[in-house]
């Protein structure tokens, strides 16, 4: 019989997913307008510069078998000699990406190409596509059980899902924004470390948010919308104060989990600090209340010659 703490590893990833089958099964994040580049890959090359982004996220803290996620990624601007009157611009980046919830964990590796075209005179859309791999494995070594010979438990076991793409398409004007991203669109099987009946599913997302001048600073409230079939919409909304262009802060809503507080810094000329403390809404909160979410950014744009503010996703 396997023991409390397996169990509770299936109950945290059950949760996690919605349901193992059917449910939700890509990561989140508090701070997604810092890291909208995680959701869709028509970000890729939005600015004149290279991009790197690295960060962490610490979910339900104190819980055994909590989500831990970690990713890195890049992006940049392809250049060429010709000049581009037309301003339209190619970009292409990489995301990789590791959750793990329990016994259970995926590792996602994806390459991103972008297309950026002016719709109108100040208006920019781009198309995008991520394409790569992702491995997802369950550790036998962490489950504890009485009986070894339980016919529920095995041997570790582990499959690559390929291809892995997420198309999108994203809007921007400096004091807007819009995208849709469609994940994981291939329905690759799990059958090899679940069964036959687990499968990726469809993961929508569409966010937009807006800048509004508030006396000497600026407001920008956003909403980003995920859903999975046969799961209930997830809500986040989203209210930045930019104090300056070097600080801001702000506060979270996700209606299914958590309330949080966010904060971000521009500092030496190229590093941005991102951090956000969610407190647990959720049942869970009898057992943990905290999540903690780090992301640190390094860019070859110099934040002290930007005279203007830009579109909030680009920073």
């Amino acid at each position: 019989m396997i023991k409390l703490k397996a169990l509770t590893y299936l109950s945290i990833f059950s949760m996690y997913c919605g349901t193992m089958f059917f449910g939700q099964q890509t990561t989140q994040y508090t701070q997604y307008v810092y890291n909208y580049f995680a959701f869709n890959p028509a970000l890729a090359g939005s600015q004149d510069c290279f991009n790197f982004k690295i960060g962490a996220r610490q979910q339900w803290l104190g819980l055994e078998g909590k989500p831990e996620t970690a990713f890195a990624s890049f992006q940049t601007r392809l250049k060429f000699n010709k000049t581009r009157i037309n301003r339209t611009n190619h970009g292409i980046g990489a995301y990789i990406e590791s959750d793990v919830v329990g016994y259970y964990s995926k590792t996602t590796l994806n390459l991103a190409y972008a297309y950026h075209f002016p719709v109108a005179r100040d208006v920019t859309a781009s198309v995008g596509v991520f394409a790569g791999l992702q491995q997802f494995k369950l550790d036998a070594s962490k489950i504890v059980a009485n009986n070894y010979n339980d016919p529920l438990l095995g041997a570790s076991k582990s499959a690559f899902l390929l291809p892995y793409i997420t198309p999108g398409i994203f809007l921007k004007h400096d004091d807007w924004f819009a995208g849709l991203a469609i994940r994981q669109i291939v329905r690759n099987k799990w059958q090899k470390v679940i069964g036959d009946q687990a499968r990726n599913r469809f993961h929508w997302s569409v966010v937009g948010g807006k800048r509004f001048k508030l006396g000497e600073f600026n407001v920008v409230p956003s909403a980003m919308i995920k859903w999975a079939k046969t799961t209930n919409p997830a809500l986040d909304l989203n209210v930045l104060l930019e104090i300056s262009k070097q600080f801001e802060v702000g506060l979270s809503w996700r209606n299914q989990d958590a309330i949080a507080a966010m904060a971000k810094v521009k500092f030496a000329r190229y590093f941005t600090l991102g951090y956000a403390f969610d407190f647990t809404t959720s049942k869970l909160r009898v057992g943990s209340a905290n999540t903690h979410e780090l992301i640190i950014g390094i860019s070859a744009c110099d934040h002290n010659r930007n005279s203007t503010y830009i579109c909030p996703v680009f920073e």
